[in-house]
């Protein structure tokens, strides 16, 4: 009983420990990053553009991903991060040119 009490306490304790590991700081720009990923990412059902943005606490960079929905299957197709930097979901809607506007 003592050794299962033991290894239940080692096992809480390391995934306590693998739990608070922070995310591998980046290696790369994260332009380079987003180009290196954008085709990848617009391929996804339902994501109409990419761009460099702002985490919501407006001091860390993030690659901010624009849907055209709402919609949980896209969502679950975008990975939470690449190469170290936070992938962010923001609902924009369709995105068209300006009428008149030259390609």
């Amino acid at each position: 009983m003592r050794y299962l009490s033991i290894a239940c306490a080692l096992l809480l304790a390391c995934h306590h420990s693998m739990a608070q590991t922070p995310s591998p700081s980046p290696s790369r720009d994260i332009n380079a990053v987003l180009a290196a990923h954008q085709d990848q990412l617009m391929a996804i059902r339902g994501v109409v553009g990419v761009y460099v943005g702002l985490a919501d606490d407006d001091e860390t960079e993030c690659i901010k991903v624009m849907l055209v929905a709402d919609d949980a299957e896209t969502k679950r197709a975008l990975p939470r991060q690449l190469e170290g930097y936070r992938v962010v979901a923001e609902v924009t809607g369709e995105i068209r040119p300006l009428p008149g506007a030259s390609p």
